[in-house]
């Protein structure tokens, strides 16, 4: 770690990560002029909604990056269409992967041993909070390692998705404003994105405690 911002720690992998954003970011200012993206919008808002909803509900079952689907959703859907349309893709990936172990052997998911046996000591709330706030945890792995430590299934419906749409509304809110970019629009954007950074830190830093004192029992 290299130094701390609020309850975060920053390392050198998340800093990079920050950088490549920002270039793409300023790229995509730069070459605005020279792409129709209110073409290309309203193309993508053409997509039978159908289709889309599907692509977005069962693509990350398979490893597919949720960021992309909730850029697309943001673009087809607008900002409040997408929020319903991510949320409810949310509680069917999770339903589907609770299904998915509950139907497959436990061999199957034996490449998540090393992340159960890291959350052995959690209860199922502070599991479902810590696989959902972790930075950089790919979307996929929540959906079949929560099922895998016994996370209800009420649970489960009631509070991944919420958390996971939470923290898609930058990016469905990016998707909406796409064919109209601008540097303060991004700046806003940017500065939400913090905050809910910030926000994933700080619960991240109340929970471990927890985690902690459950791992030493």
């Amino acid at each position: 770690m290299l130094f701390r911002l609020g309850p975060c720690g920053v390392t050198s992998r998340r800093l990079v990560t920050a950088a490549l954003v920002l270039l793409g970011l300023a790229a995509l200012l730069i070459f605005q002029r020279h792409l129709d993206l209110a073409e290309l919008h309203a193309r993508a808002q053409a997509l039978p909604a159908p289709a889309v909803i599907a692509a977005i509900a069962l693509l990350p079952l398979v490893g597919f990056p949720v960021s992309v689907l909730h850029l697309i959703a943001g673009v087809r859907f607008d900002f409040l269409g997408g929020i319903v349309v991510v949320s409810l893709t949310g509680v069917i990936h999770h339903f589907l992967g609770w299904v998915i172990v509950r139907l497959l052997s436990e061999c199957c998911f034996a490449r998540l041993a090393p992340w159960r046996a890291k959350l052995g000591g959690t209860g199922h709330r502070d599991a479902t909070l810590l696989c959902c706030l972790l930075p950089g945890v790919p979307y996929s792995l929540p959906l079949y390692l929560l099922p895998v430590l016994g996370v209800p299934l009420s649970l489960l419906l009631g509070l991944a998705p919420l958390i996971h749409t939470a923290r898609a509304l930058v990016t469905i809110l990016l998707g909406q404003l796409s064919d109209d970019l601008t540097l303060p629009r991004l700046l806003a954007l940017g500065a939400y994105y913090l905050v809910l950074f910030v926000l994933a830190g700080w619960f991240l830093r109340h929970l471990s405690p927890n985690f902690r004192q459950k791992k030493s029992r």
